[in-house]
Parts: C-alpha cells; structure tokens; sequence
C-alpha cells in the first residue's frame, strides 16, 4: 500500500479546505442556533463534485472513489460536521443504488441526488431496536403491482425533509428494500427528534399508513433486501461516520494548538507547558492513527472488497476515530480552561456534534462485536 495521495487527492483536499473555510466557517454558529439544514451548501457542494464522488460519471457523479469521499468528509467536518455527516448518510442511499438498482432507477434518482437538486435518506432503524435490524416491524404485503406498507422508522437524518427515502420492510419470510418518495399518500413525518448535536440535520419519525409503493420501485432481488441495506451501512455509513470523526477531532485539536500557541501564563505561552505539550502530543497521536485506520478501509473499497469481506477493517475506523473524536473534544476544552465554553470557539459544538457520532451507523459495542466474530474466526 502507497501511504502517499495521489496528485488529484491533493487537489481535491486542498479544494474541499478552501470550500469549507469560505462557505461554512462563517455560519457554523448560526446554522447551528437555528437548526437549519444548509441547502445552499449543499448544491454548492455538489457543483464541485463532492455529492456524487463515490457515483458513476454516467449518473451524474464524480467518480473519485471511496479515499477521495474520505478525505472530502474529513475536510468538510473539520468545519462543519452536519454536512459532512449528510453525505455520510445520503450516500448510503446513492451507492445502494448504483449496486443494486436497475438502470430505470439509476437513471431516474441519482442524477438529481449527485447535483444536490435533491436529498435522500436512509431509513433503517426502528424503535425495536437499531442495531438488531432483524427485529424490525415495519412490513409489506403485495397487492397487484404494489406494495402496501405499514410501519414506523426512528432517528433518520434528514427524513422529514428527504425527497427520497430508501428503507427496509419485512416482507414474507425475508426483507425487500423499497423507494418511496416525498408525498406519497400513506406516507408521513410527524415529528422531528430533538437532538444535542449535529442541530442542522433533521432526525425525523417515518410513519407508513397503508402506504402503496409500485413494485418498480424495490431495489435488488426481492427477499435480500437487509442484506443490500446492511451492505450500504457498512461501505458508507460507518465509514462515512468515521470520516466525520476525523474532522471533527482535526478541527477541535487546531482550536486548542492555536489557543495554547497564543495564550500567555506565569510569564510564557502555556504550548511550553509540558502538561499541556504532552496533551496535545497525544492528541496528534490519537488523530494520525485514526486517519490511518480510516484511509485504509477507504483505500480496501477502492481496491474492489466486498464491505462484508472487510467489516473488521471498516469496524475498526469507526470505532477508534469516534472515541478518538470525543477525547479530543474533550481535552481540548480542558486545555482551554473557560475560553473551552465558549461558542465562538465552537470546541462545544464539536463536542456535541462528536456524541452524535457514537450511535451512528451501529454503536460501539456494536463495532466491537464485528471485530470480535473477526477474531474468533
């Protein structure tokens, strides 16, 4: 394995800096107050071809591969999480869809998915239980050309505003993996979660009511439908989460370098206090490590691993660049003293948004067990 980027990987992390720093930085804060998701951001994004940089060209994408997507997230959540943590999970949905949907349903959604023309959720988790995806009660029965489906999915970023929704239904004695789109009758958002972080994400209720949905719009082989969802998960949600991590960690570790280069006691900058050296020692330790981790599940998928073959691998960014992300949050407030508290540092936000994390595309203990059964085997 090459530890070097590529000239374009350069190219585009410097781009995706120079983005970030010039249209998120400076309403971070207020985006955050008010909740709102950045729309303008997004189709700026999209523009540079970062909302479709794991898709086809053909499609309306970019093509760059599952590194280059790392290192956008990465760059993107350095800044501004939310963002970076909406392509983690409209991703999910678009890569699906590449991998397993007709060419009908390629041609149909991706397009104006890549381009930011649209946005798109993944519904997985259910009030049963998240990380046991195989107690879901959400359900379909054919009738016709339709699927009628009856149900309810939790805690799904952006599904109160997604113009497209891909979700799993139990279905028989297996599981189909179904579209439905915004307005659909039967189809309905009642409330919106309230959250600690990543304020400008809606995580919204889906609630289905006898909701038809035309069997052209099952995606994959009817009856593997968790198996195809569980496979997105794995390549773009917990990947994508990690990647969140590592900018988030990254950005709260400079806020607390600057600071300790500046900030002046008992006569010197507090940087030359070797408590607070060691401190930010470990915290460089801590990220590097974590974006080797990182980079190099991202780097498996672009060599053509199947997500399933390289779970562990995958299991293991997550994990470490989550915790490495709250750790960092965390000691870099302390470093900080008062000034850690106080919004215009956003070392809060951060924090806040590094929590989030923690559930996101399985929890911890969940990661653990994937690299658990790896070495049991």
């Amino acid at each position: 394995m090459d530890f070097g980027l590529t000239r374009e990987q350069e190219m585009l992390r410097d781009m995706v800096r120079e983005f970030a720093e010039k249209e998120l930085a400076s309403q971070a804060l207020t985006l955050d107050e008010k909740g709102e998701f950045p729309h303008d951001a997004l189709k700026k994004a999209a523009k540079l071809g970062l909302a479709g940089i794991v898709n086809s060209k053909p499609y309306g994408g970019s093509g760059m591969g599952h590194l280059a997507r790392m290192i956008m997230i990465e760059e993107i959540s350095r800044v501004y999480p939310p963002l970076g943590f909406y392509f983690q999970t409209g991703q999910i949905g678009m890569y699906t869809l590449e991998s397993f949907g007709t060419e009908e349903q390629k041609k149909k959604y991706l397009p104006p998915l890549c381009s930011g023309d649209k946005i798109m959720a993944w519904a997985l988790t259910e009030a049963t239980g998240g990380s046991d995806a195989s107690t879901m009660q959400t359900s379909a029965q054919l009738a016709g050309d339709d699927y009628v489906v009856n149900g309810r999915k939790v805690f799904i970023t952006v599904g109160g505003i997604a113009d497209t929704v891909g979700f799993v239904t139990k279905y028989g004695e297996g599981t189909n993996l179904l579209l439905v789109e915004k307005g659909a009758p039967g189809f309905t958002s009642p409330r919106r979660e309230a959250r600690l972080g990543l304020r400008s994400l809606p995580i919204a209720e889906l609630v289905f009511t006898n909701c038809k949905i035309s069997k052209q719009n099952m995606v994959g082989q009817e009856g593997k439908g968790l198996r195809l969802g569980l496979t997105g998960i794995g390549a773009m949600g917990r990947t994508g989460a990690a990647g969140v991590s590592l900018g988030i960690a990254q950005g709260a570790y400079e806020v607390a370098l600057k600071f300790a280069k500046e900030r002046v006691l008992f006569g010197k900058p507090i940087m030359q206090l070797q408590a607070v050296q060691f401190a930010l020692v470990n915290m460089n330790v801590e990220i590097q490590a974590a974006r080797f981790l990182c980079y190099y599940s991202a780097w498996l998928l672009d060599q053509g691993k199947n997500p399933g073959e390289i779970g562990a691998d995958i299991a293991r960014g997550k994990l470490y660049a989550t915790d490495v992300a709250f750790r960092v949050c965390a000691k870099s407030a302390e470093i900080m003293g008062g000034y850690g508290l106080v919004p215009e540092y956003h070392l809060v936000r951060r924090l806040r948004d590094a929590l989030e994390l923690m559930p996101a595309a399985g929890a911890q203990d969940v990661q653990r067990l994937i690299i658990g059964g790896s070495i049991a085997r």
